[in-house]
């Protein structure tokens, strides 16, 4: 009932016509959504109308410090809000439906000066499992106010209480923010109700009818929100509640509903480094050995027209991190597509990065390889005047050289090279210990001796003047 309009009577004859039981048809029941309340009794709405916010009487929850606490964990909670305090009012503070706490609010009340918001400080202990809880201020009227919190690990606790900041931004008044703080309190809504779903299910799994899970629509909301603010943490939980069945996933199974969503690529396109190296190295079984077939994402993973993660971080500016998050992988999957995984037309990351000018990228990757792979590559490049662009139909591959070392060096190789290098020793002032040019002298020399024999034999018997240089046009022909 988040999203309820002006008039709740619809909703309110919508859920007593649709209940199993007579639990809302029978009594008199009071419900308040925000800023409307209504009144029904035995099924029947008796009444329905707006909340004056602006009346002086009125009590607004505005924030609550902090929004998410770690579970067996003793908390201190700050509220902040107005019209808290009050001779007839009372702080309620409850999980999962039992009351951990509860005071009048003129005992908590904080002394701190403030024309118009209100403080109320209170210490009390969290249960040992996860959960969602409220705190709600109310008196013996219509003046309630209530704010939602989460109970978790502490690394999602320190993620989740982030927004904090946009909860006490909005207390100060800033239109602009009331988008981001509805999507704020949504996400804190969405995510009590997956947890509170998960401690029912759990709690009654042998119990008939099963409880059903949680929608997938919802949970996709979940993780969209959690990926754009780059929440680890949250994200590892919420994969791990897909993968323990706690979602509805429908026919698909779960490892199909993530990789469909394509969340790598995702993080790539955002460069989110951090967010990279947590997927790369996320695994939905905690027991298998650590090989590359047993993580879920993988940078060769191919997304739309066969576009892999690090074709998408080879064509990025300023996303040297992320690539450098990509070719770390657990099984060095990065590396080696790095020149083999390719797109629709054929290219490589490698062609992406050198088309797109980020030499970079390709230094960085050559360095990874050497090191990991062994430096059996040489790779030429070719100017950027005699590169064609990717367009102009030339195949992957055409615009470099690259030599590589097939089989590693065999016993007879090494003994060859060590004989050179004794050559090198027997002579320590020569030239000759530079065996690279060697081979080419070496033929230089049999052309010129061959080229000398042949001109002897052309000219017999010649007859050579004394002159300080020998010339060919000095010898004269003889007899054949």
């Amino acid at each position: 009932m988040e999203g309820l309009s002006e008039n709740m009577s619809v909703y309110l004859d919508k859920l007593s016509s649709s209940s199993a039981d007579n639990f809302w048809t029978s009594g008199l029941v009071f419900v308040m959504v925000r800023h409307q309340i209504a009144f029904m009794h035995n099924g029947q709405v008796m009444l329905d109308r707006p909340l004056a916010p602006n009346s002086h009487h009125y009590c607004k929850v505005l924030c609550v410090s902090p929004v998410a606490a770690p579970y067996s964990a003793t908390v201190n909670f700050r509220v902040e809000g107005f019209n808290l305090v009050s001779s007839s009012s009372r702080l309620i503070c409850s999980i999962e439906g039992r009351c951990i706490f509860e005071e009048d609010t003129s005992i908590m009340a904080d002394d701190t000066e403030d024309e118009d918001i209100e403080y109320l400080n209170f210490c009390c202990s969290l249960p040992g499992t996860r959960g969602r809880g409220f705190i709600e201020v109310e008196d013996s009227g219509f003046s309630n106010g209530f704010f939602p919190f989460i109970v978790a690990e502490q690394n999602v606790c320190s993620e989740v209480c982030e927004l904090e900041s946009i909860f006490k931004s909005s207390s100060l008044e800033q239109p602009d923010n009331d988008i981001a703080m509805n999507q704020a309190l949504e996400f804190l809504h969405e995510l009590g109700w997956l947890l509170h779903r998960v401690n029912i299910i759990s709690k009654h799994d042998k119990v008939e009818p099963p409880v059903p899970a949680f929608n997938l629509l919802r949970f996709r909301n979940l993780g969209i929100f959690a990926m754009e603010r780059e929440w680890c943490a949250v994200t590892k939980m919420l994969l791990d509640l897909l993968f323990d069945g706690f979602v509805d996933a429908g026919l698909q199974s779960p490892k199909d509903v993530v990789l469909s969503e394509n969340l790598l690529h995702s993080a790539v396109r955002g460069k989110s480094a951090r967010m990279v190296r947590f997927l790369l190295t996320y695994k939905p079984n905690k027991n298998l050995k650590e090989t590359a077939e047993t993580y879920l994402f993988r940078p060769d993973a191919q997304g739309p027209s066969a576009f892999t993660p690090l074709h998408i971080a080879a064509a990025t500016s300023d996303a040297e991190d992320v690539l450098d998050a990509l070719t770390d992988d657990p099984g060095l999957v990065g590396l080696n597509a790095w020149r083999n995984a390719r797109d629709e037309i054929g290219f490589t990351p490698e062609d992406y990065a050198r088309q797109s000018g980020n030499d970079a990228y390709i230094n960085l990757v050559q360095k990874k390889i050497d090191k990991h792979l062994g430096k059996g590559h040489v790779v030429l490049g070719v100017p950027s005047s005699m590169c064609p662009g990717i367009t102009d139909g030339m195949k992957a591959g055409d615009i470099s050289l690259e030599i590589c070392k097939a089989m590693p060096m065999t016993t007879t190789s090494a003994a060859r090279c060590n004989i050179c290098s004794c050559q090198g020793k027997m002579y320590p002032n020569s030239l000759a210990r530079t065996f690279l040019y060697r081979p080419a002298m070496f033929t230089v020399m049999g052309v010129a001796v061959i080229c000398v024999c042949v001109g002897i034999l052309l000219h017999t018997l010649p007859k050579v003047y004394a002159a300080p240089n020998f010339r060919w046009e000095l010898l004269e022909r003889g007899a054949m």
